[in-house]
C-alpha cells in the first residue's frame, strides 16, 4: 500500500466517527460578517460547537470564533467552518473593510 492510500485511510477512520459522535442536525450554519478596520465577525448558533479558520487574500491566517483581528484592510477573508453535526462544514467570504 503506497503511503497516500494509507494516509487516507488513517485520516477517514479518524475523522468518521468524530462526525457520528454529535449526529443530528445542526440549526443554522455560521455567519460571517465584516468588522471594524481588519476585522470579521463570525456568529455560531447557539448551543453548536463550530471550529474555523479564516485566511485572507494575504495569506493571513487565523482561527477562532466572534470578533477575529489582524486581517489586511481591502482584502478578501475566506472562513472554513467545521461542526459536529450536519452540514459539518460551512464556507464563507467577506471582504474587510
Amino acid at each position: 500500500m503506497n503511503k497516500i492510500a494509507l494516509r487516507t485511510a488513517v485520516a477517514s477512520a479518524v475523522i468518521a466517527p468524530v462526525m457520528l459522535v454529535g449526529a443530528g442536525t445542526a440549526t443554522a450554519a455560521p455567519t460571517v460578517t465584516a468588522g471594524g478596520t481588519g476585522e470579521i465577525s463570525i456568529a455560531v448558533p447557539p448551543g453548536e460547537s463550530w471550529n474555523c479558520f479564516a485566511l485572507d487574500s494575504n495569506f493571513g491566517f487565523k482561527a477562532g470564533v466572534g470578533r477575529i483581528g489582524g486581517f489586511a484592510s481591502g482584502s478578501n477573508v475566506t472562513v472554513f467552518c467545521f461542526g459536529s453535526v450536519a452540514p459539518f462544514f460551512f464556507t464563507g467570504s467577506v471582504k474587510v473593510t
